[in-house]
């Protein structure tokens, strides 16, 4: 910096208001190495000494500005030092080396999000466990607590009357939520809307899901609180619906292992069969269930991906 900037300072203050734009010039002119502040600080300690009786109080502002914007000043040189060296050491190498760009609006957009965001199912490891006892049971699992039953009380929709098709309801679904259901409440439609707390997420573009999302259903067959189903879900002037509803769901146990009925056939080729509770006189599900490997699931999402494609 100037080594006559204390004498010009208090100077410019002695003679009433200073010229804050030369003063400002002398500042910004100095090398951009320059971190010390030391002149600042002894104007500003001079300021104080000098002619207690003349311009008093604008003094002291001016002394209290001459350190703050000497400090503005640093820290805005040891930023950019850092900036760059951490460009230096980090990044990767580009045609422009001496290029840096950050994305404030994208960093201030994520700090404004009120709930996390589920992006992708980026980073889920399935489980291979697989329980091939004799005799196997759906109430002799590992499963969560829950306090809903296994019937909703809702008919059967009559108006789907086709046969479970794995290619059909893969080709109608518009992605997958794997979620805890964390409630449960009629619809005003007669269906049942359940609040899911999002886990993965399955999809194929950009998409976007909050931490919970609601999700309709017309089966008489109940998603129980508590528990987590990975759900073939359609979407439809933002409404999230269920795809085929005459049919349990695919649920997970706590031990990462798959409940689901034979006509996911991607999922039970190397399934066991599975005792299933009859949820209605008419249900035609309760004998067709098997126990499978959450790793089947890869299997499941490729065919889905290949048929959408």
């Amino acid at each position: 910096m100037s080594k006559n900037f204390e004498k010009d300072y208090i100077n410019s203050v002695d003679s009433s208001a200073p010229d804050m734009e030369k003063l400002w010039e002398k500042i910004s002119s100095s090398q951009t190495q320059d971190t010390d502040i030391t002149p600042f600080v002894s104007a500003a300690n001079e300021c104080r000494k000098i002619s207690p009786i003349r311009n008093n109080t604008f003094r002291a502002f001016a002394a209290t500005a001459a350190v703050f914007i000497a400090v503005i000043c640093a820290v805005s040189v040891i930023s950019d030092n850092d900036i760059a060296l951490t460009k230096s050491e980090n990044a990767a190498p580009s045609d422009n080396e001496n290029s840096f760009s950050y994305d404030y609006a994208a960093e201030e957009a994520a700090e404004e999000e009120s709930y996390p965001s589920v992006t992708a199912s980026t980073g889920w490891e399935y489980s291979d466990r697989l329980d091939t006892s004799e005799n196997l049971t759906y109430l002799s699992l590992d499963l969560a607590d829950t306090e809903s039953g296994i019937y909703t009380a809702l008919s059967r929709n009559t108006d789907d009357e086709e046969y479970f098709v794995e290619d059909n309801v893969l080709s109608e679904t518009d992605f997958f939520l794997d979620g805890k259901i964390i409630s449960e409440e009629p619809g005003n439609d007669g269906s049942i809307k359940y609040t899911v707390l999002v886990i993965h997420a399955v999809f194929d573009d950009s998409r976007e899901f909050s931490e919970t999302e609601e999700v309709y259903s017309r089966s008489p067959y109940s998603l129980k609180t508590g528990r987590e189903y990975l759900l073939p879900i359609s979407e439809e002037n933002g409404r999230y619906t269920v795809i085929f509803d005459n049919a349990p769901q695919i649920e997970f146990t706590l031990d990462r292992q798959l409940v689901c009925h034979n006509g996911w056939k991607t999922l039970t080729e190397n399934g066991v069969y599975l005792e299933y509770p009859q949820a209605y006189p008419d249900d035609f599900f309760y004998d067709r269930m098997n126990l499978a490997a959450e790793s089947s699931l890869e299997n499941l999402f490729d065919k889905w991906e290949s048929l959408k494609a």
